[in-house]
């Protein structure tokens, strides 16, 4: 019986410790935004543009004392339709993903992160597929107005599965050629 007391004293104690770090932060986006695409602008020479249509779950996780650890973002449904504005030449490539970023110093901006993507991140027809799982260095460049951190790729650490032989931008404007 002491036994039993023993461990059902340990178990509370450990549980409660896991009880006091704060919730995780949620949020659902719906998104449908149409924008240009400067490398494979600049690459073309002429206007090319993206509408990227989906939803996006993003979940906050704090350590104990209410820093940002990490983040695990989901794109189930997310599409790119890649067209040349004025033709009717265009693409769309289904594109869903996860990114899990582990941060340092509560992900203030100017801060490090560790970033891993896994998915398809592009077919381009006749060209190619981007996908599998990449790892970035990373740094938070701004916090949205929910508190969710903004990070910019600074440089890639590994990536396996299938990659265009060149940046995704050379792949866009090879298609429009």
């Amino acid at each position: 019986m002491l036994r039993l007391f023993g461990l059902s004293a340990v178990l509370f104690i450990a549980m409660g410790s896991v009880a006091l770090a704060n919730p995780p932060l949620r949020e659902w986006r719906d998104f449908d935004d149409d924008v240009l695409l400067p490398g494979a602008t600049a690459v073309c020479g002429f206007e090319i543009r993206g509408h990227f249509v989906g939803s996006s779950h993003f979940t906050l996780y704090y350590d104990k004392d209410g820093n940002i650890v990490k983040e695990v973002d989901t794109f189930p449904s997310l599409k790119v339709t890649v067209y040349r504005p004025g033709t009717d030449q265009s693409y769309t490539s289904a594109e869903p993903a996860v990114l899990i970023a582990y941060y340092t110093n509560n992900a203030v901006v100017g801060s490090t992160a560790t970033v891993f993507s896994a998915g398809l991140f592009e077919r381009i027809p006749g060209i190619g597929i981007e996908g599998g799982r990449i790892e970035y260095n990373a740094v938070v460049v701004a916090i949205d107005d929910a508190g969710v951190p903004l990070v910019q790729f600074v440089s890639p650490i590994s990536a396996s599965g299938p990659q265009l032989d060149q940046p995704i931008r050379f792949g866009r404007c090879a298609f429009f050629q």
